[in-house]
């Protein structure tokens, strides 16, 4: 069984992390973009894998689309 997460993407600085919004402490880390969705890849596939030895249902994917955006705040100072 094969399920698709949507996963977002930030990068700070020099370092990207990625999360899933559906899975709270579900996070991966990295010096590029690849390498964080690697990451958390893997973050994934430990969670599952524990869910599994609990024996408790796997949470399936909700969401189906994310879209990002950016807004602009002004603050005064």
């Amino acid at each position: 069984m094969n399920l698709t997460y949507q996963i977002v993407l930030v990068q700070e600085d020099d370092k990207w992390w990625a999360y899933i919004p559906e899975l709270p402490g579900v996070f991966g880390l990295g010096d590029s973009e690849e390498e964080a969705k690697q990451d958390i890849t893997k973050a994934l596939e430990l969670y599952l894998d524990d869910v599994r030895e609990e024996g408790k249902p796997l949470p399936m994917p909700h969401v189906r689309r994310l879209e990002t955006s950016q807004i602009d705040v002004a603050v005064s100072s």
